[in-house]
């Protein structure tokens, strides 16, 4: 019986490919940091400088850390390349992120809603929703890789092969992996 982090693999995660997992994992990571920097920007520059309301802010945030984020996984991550099974990974993304992403918007308003009665200055106000985004989507962070694993990886038969893939068996055909680039 596993224990504490041995639990929380994702569904392609077999003894064989851990070290692949986690290269793709740290890409991930890697990607989410860069988009939830760029969002955080986007967030204090429309909040902060140009006044705009927290919904409007934090789902134009939102959306700007987005783009560059899926094409950061799929390509980056993943290594997936092409018109294969871009459809599906689309899908799974809008709705993977729109999901995060709604509860981070609506927590993000509810909190300036909290917060405007108590903090007059514009600033601090901006701080606590920085605070409220990046707290609300940590919870959500390893749910979104294994739900995304799931879709971009791909089964072996339906990628093309590497040069360096010297042989073809039908139990290398059943493994799930990653595109090859």
């Amino acid at each position: 019986m596993s224990t504490g982090w041995s639990s929380l693999k994702a569904i392609s995660v077999k003894r064989g490919n851990a070290l692949e997992v986690k290269r793709i994992f740290t890409r991930y990571t890697v990607a989410s940091l860069l988009a939830t920097a760029l969002s955080q920007v986007v967030l204090l520059v429309l909040f902060w400088a140009w006044e705009t309301d927290a919904m409007t802010a934090s789902t134009i945030a939102f959306l700007a850390g987005s783009v560059p984020h899926f094409l950061l996984i799929r390509r980056w991550a993943w290594g997936n390349v092409g018109s294969a099974g871009r459809r599906a990974e689309i899908v799974a993304y809008i709705v993977v992120t729109a999901a995060g992403g709604a509860l981070s918007i609506g927590i993000t308003t509810v909190m300036d809603w909290l917060l405007a009665p108590l903090i007059d200055d514009r600033g601090w106000r901006s701080f606590g929703l920085v605070v409220t985004y990046l707290a609300s989507g940590a919870p959500v962070f390893l749910l979104k890789f294994f739900a995304l694993d799931r879709v971009f990886r791909r089964k072996a038969s339906h990628t093309h092969k590497a040069a360096s893939d010297s042989h073809n068996t039908d139990t290398d055909t059943n493994k799930l992996q990653p595109h090859a680039a």
